[in-house]
């Protein structure tokens, strides 16, 4: 979510209206049905958005490439190989 989305959802920032005739409560998009909503994809909260929230919060965020569970050298801090006895950036045994 960019920072305009963010903005819009805030009520911060206002742009775009929808034009139309409806001749059933059915047919209208929710920005008809509500005051002060010009787009409702950019301007209200939905399910989605609050679960991507709440996966980026918790950490389970798919969009992330996580390396699992690496090791890190203690003297230098360079990622350790898997099954390594000494750091490559520094020598330091591990």
């Amino acid at each position: 979510m960019g920072l305009l989305d963010i903005l819009s959802k805030l009520g911060i920032l206002r742009f775009g209206a929808r034009k139309g005739v409806y001749h059933s409560g059915k047919d209208m998009p929710p920005e008809f049905l509500m005051d002060d909503v010009f787009d409702a994809g950019r301007d209200l909260t939905t399910k989605e958005d609050l679960r991507k929230a709440k996966n980026r919060l918790t950490g389970e965020d798919s969009d992330t490439k996580q390396t699992g569970t690496g090791k890190f050298c203690t003297g230098c801090g360079a990622e350790l190989k898997t099954g390594a006895k000494f750091c490559s950036g520094c020598g330091k045994h591990v």
